[in-house]
């Protein structure tokens, strides 16, 4: 049999316990939601802005065909 990780468990279990105690940002989570948002809000625009193009391509194509469709 093989042993996979050479290190003692005690080691393992410290470095694990280490990572837990890695201190957040709240700035940086901050800045990050904020960007988020301004990316959410200029999709949203980006949508409505071809949903407008949408529109008034329909209805050229129905005044081209005489307003039959």
């Amino acid at each position: 049999m093989k042993i996979l990780n050479e290190k003692p468990l005690s080691i393992i279990k410290q470095e694990k316990e280490n990572q837990e105690n890695i201190p957040i940002s709240l700035d940086a989570i901050g800045l990050e939601l904020v960007q988020g948002k301004l990316d959410h809000a200029q999709t949203k625009e980006m949508v409505a802005a071809l949903g407008q193009e949408l529109v008034k391509t329909k209805l050229e194509v129905a005044n081209l065909k005489g307003g039959n469709s």
